[in-house]
């Protein structure tokens, strides 16, 4: 299929060419630098922080915790502090940050400041958190402790056949976007006035306000950002208060650019995950209960894993329906870098558990793993383990026949299975297995997976996110939101829905740009929120428009106007809507989101519409694993996505494969673990992510079940194609070993393990 011209991202021409002006790349006059000395342990108390009198100190500015009026960064439980004060709980933690206009005198000046520590036990292990004596946050560690049931388990204990259970864990994960972290900070007399890469301005407006405690205006400023993921979505509010401080201390504009090592050292990751999990289930593979036990590592401070935590539940039963089950969930303390948003938000450690514990019913009741999937899956009517009964665009079991059948999975199973056993019986034996290059092992794996589109609960409520449409002079209109572009297209989208809503060119709408000082808080973007949460209240704008000028129209000429295709008609009279909107630029629409009446959700009992509407997939991939070298390589990979509808279509299919691969990496690639506190890895050289050459052929289909109210029937897209694609690759090492593999992610050395 041949892409459609006018779907072409807006922003693509100027970035191919390398015009594209990001923060690093604006030339701000008197620019100062920013410099960050921070804790070399886990968990330690400052003693002292000492300044040589032999350095000229007037050469720099320094800022420590007392010079800090709200010393936390606002957020779920403003229990982080901007710099350390008395202890620090994770190595990185900043202490002291200093800025001047040149870094060489800067790296001097570092080496004058002398900080003097006593290191402190630390929790280093995410399931010792609760017990251990350490007390980093509250009594016990606990940042949330989510309880779900629904339905009796000991009926379900007493009508099993079968009883299955398993652990799993899951890694952490890194971002890894393209440009890492950057902010500027200009002093004004009154205010600060934020510049750089970030995902959710008025977060940091947040942050900054309640660290200057409201003396002083902050206004932000979004800059084209390359690449977030989530891991610009509550960073930045840290960096920015560190910028602003020095900033207003100085008189100087101060930035903070990081290095990559900086950047993957001292920022948000996905949180690693401990499931327990026990399921109840016939002989024939049907699950009558489910037992959940899930723990977040959520490392020295609270950041998002509440909302992390509480995503992650909510998609522990994935694309299932289990009329008896129990989820247990917690998010704990431990003393490594706490740990944040990225892109599933919780829903791929949660949905990787219960796909791992699909295979294993399989394996145990020696069945196959599509016909215990499809047995389980969930249906329109159904109940989800909130109670939540799906009412409308409920596609679970669409996407996943669609992906059996594209892939033909069954027949490549069972081929593969019996190609594959040579080969292992000369493994088993030690032998060299390879004789030829088609001598490699291959597996097919599947899962299905789901996504809640928009915060989870009450979250949309809490926000009242809003937005304004402006007509210029020109006849343009003018889109006012907070809503961020991060790569994924959101502009183009919006200039879509509110062009195809208005009937009118693309081109003639504009996006303005995100100025916190004239802009609405149309709420974060996140969640997979802003196509369908932001977008209904562009339609919604649009329709008032049109219903204005038709008023407007009526009481010049007093006669009905109807609109359609662009232009206003009355008998022979025909009018443009670009010279209506010509006649009325003073016109301004500003709308404001509530969930629909019949979404209710109770926050505190967890019961009830847990989110609006639910996005479905399903995915399978073919893997090559090599019986020498044991490398894994993901060679073809099917996936069906029902997203109610494409609003562009052609950026649905590249989002839809680039989340894939990032999900490929997670289960394959991305190794990264907490040695004592600090992370083993510095960079693109020694962090691997899968690149051109580790992409699979992707066959992408996207099916339509219209959500009746996201813009034209539109639903979330943006985090599900990461969810459910680890679980089905390491379904296809199920399928090749007949063994077990319950973390991720799998490397090479894990494989070469069982036979050797």
């Amino acid at each position: 299929m041949k892409p459609n011209p006018k779907n072409f991202r807006v922003d693509a021409a100027e970035k191919l060419h390398g015009k594209t002006q990001y923060i690093r790349d604006e030339k701000i006059e008197g620019l100062w630098y920013g410099a960050t000395i921070r804790s070399p342990y886990p968990r330690a108390r400052i003693k002292d922080i000492q300044f040589n009198p032999d350095f000229d100190w007037d050469t720099v500015t320094v800022v420590t915790a007392k010079d800090i009026l709200n010393n936390y960064v606002s957020m779920l439980e403003n229990d982080m502090p901007f710099l350390a004060d008395k202890i620090t709980n994770y190595y990185g933690e900043a202490i002291v940050i200093l800025a001047g206009p040149k870094k060489d005198n800067l790296d001097e000046a570092k080496k004058h400041i002398k900080i003097q520590f006593e290191e402190l036990p630390a929790i280093l292990d995410m399931l010792e958190s609760e017990t251990s004596d350490v007390k980093i946050f509250g009594t016990n560690n606990l940042f949330k402790d989510i309880l779900i049931k629904n339905g009796d388990l000991e009926v379900a204990k007493k009508e099993a056949d079968e009883i299955v259970h398993i652990e799993v864990r899951t890694g952490f994960q890194e971002q890894m976007y393209m440009e890492p972290q950057g902010i500027v900070a200009l002093p004004e007399k009154d205010r600060v006035v934020i510049r750089g890469s970030i995902q959710c301005p008025y977060y940091v407006k947040g942050a900054l306000d309640t660290m200057f405690d409201g003396k002083k205006e902050i206004t932000v400023i979004h800059v084209p950002t390359g690449g977030a993921f989530g891991g610009k979505e509550d960073y930045p509010s840290i960096i920015a208060g560190h910028a602003a401080l020095l900033a207003v201390k100085s008189g100087h504009p101060v930035a903070f650019f990081f290095d990559r090592e900086e950047d993957i050292q001292f920022t948000t990751k996905r949180h690693p995950s401990y499931h327990n999990d026990t399921a109840y289930v016939t002989k024939d593979g049907k699950i009558l209960g489910l037992d959940i036990q899930m723990v977040l590592d959520s490392g020295a401070y609270c950041t998002l894993s509440q909302v992390v935590l509480a995503r992650a539940a909510l998609t522990a039963s994935n694309c299932y329906y289990i009329p008896n089950i129990r989820i247990r969930a917690k998010a704990v303390a431990t003393n490594i870098v706490p740990p944040g948003a990225f892109r599933g938000f919780g829903g791929p450690q949660a949905v990787f558990a219960i796909e791992m514990l699909i295979e294993k019913i399989a394996n145990q009741l020696d069945l196959s793993p599509v016909d215990v999937r499809r047995k389980n899956l969930i249906g329109l009517g159904q109940q989800t383990p909130t109670g939540q009964i799906l009412k409308y665009s409920v596609s679970g079991k669409e996407t996943f026949e669609d992906v059996l059948e594209r892939s033909d999975f069954e027949i490549k199973y069972l081929d593969f299975k019996k190609n594959n056993i040579p080969i292992l019986e000369k493994l088993s034996k030690g032998e060299y297995p390879k004789q030829k290059r088609s001598d490699v092992l291959r597996g097919i794996g599947i899962a299905p997976s789901q996504h809640g589109a928009g915060f989870t609960g009450t979250g949309e409520n809490v926000i009242k996110g809003k937005i304004r449409v402006e007509i210029n002079k020109n006849g343009q209109p003018v889109i006012y939101s907070a809503q961020t572009e991060m790569g994924q297209g959101e502009v183009t989208a919006f200039q879509i829905i509110l062009s195809e809503a208005l009937q009118i060119r693309r081109d003639d709408v504009i996006v303005a740009e995100v100025n916190t000082d004239f802009v609405p808080n149309s709420g974060p973007t996140v969640a997979s929120r802003s196509t369908m949460v932001v977008g209904s209240l562009l339609v919604d704008a649009a329709n008032e428009i049109i219903r204005e000028f038709q008023n407007r129209l009526k009481e010049n000429g007093k006669i009905d106007f109807e609109y359609r295709q662009g232009y206003f008609y009355s008998g022979e009279k025909i009018i443009s809507f670009k010279e209506t909107a010509k006649m009325y630029s003073d016109l301004k629409v500003e709308k404001q989101y509530e969930h629909p009446p019949i979404i209710q959700f109770d926050d505190v009992k967890w019961k009830g519409d847990a989110y609006p509407t639910y996005s479905w997939a399903a995915a399978v991939a073919e893997v090559e694993v090599d019986p020498v070298t044991f490398e894994i390589k993901v060679t073809k990979f099917y996936t069906t996505h029902e997203i109610g509808k494409a609003i562009n279509y052609d950026q649905a299919v590249a989002q839809i494969q680039g989340g894939s691969l990032q999900g490929i990496g997670y289960a394959l690639y991305e190794n990264i673990r907490a040695e004592n506190g600090k992370f083993n890895v510095q960079g693109f050289s020694d962090y691997i992510i899968p690149t051109t050459t580790e992409m699979p052929d992707f066959e992408v289909s996207i099916l339509e079940n219209p959500y009746p109210f996201g813009p034209f029937g539109a639903k979330g897209l943006g985090e599900l194609p990461l969810v459910g694609a680890a679980p089905a690759v390491v379904s296809a090492l199920w399928m090749i070993f007949g063994r077990e593999f319950n973390e991720i992610p799998v490397l090479p050395e894990d494989v070469f393990s069982l036979f050797y």
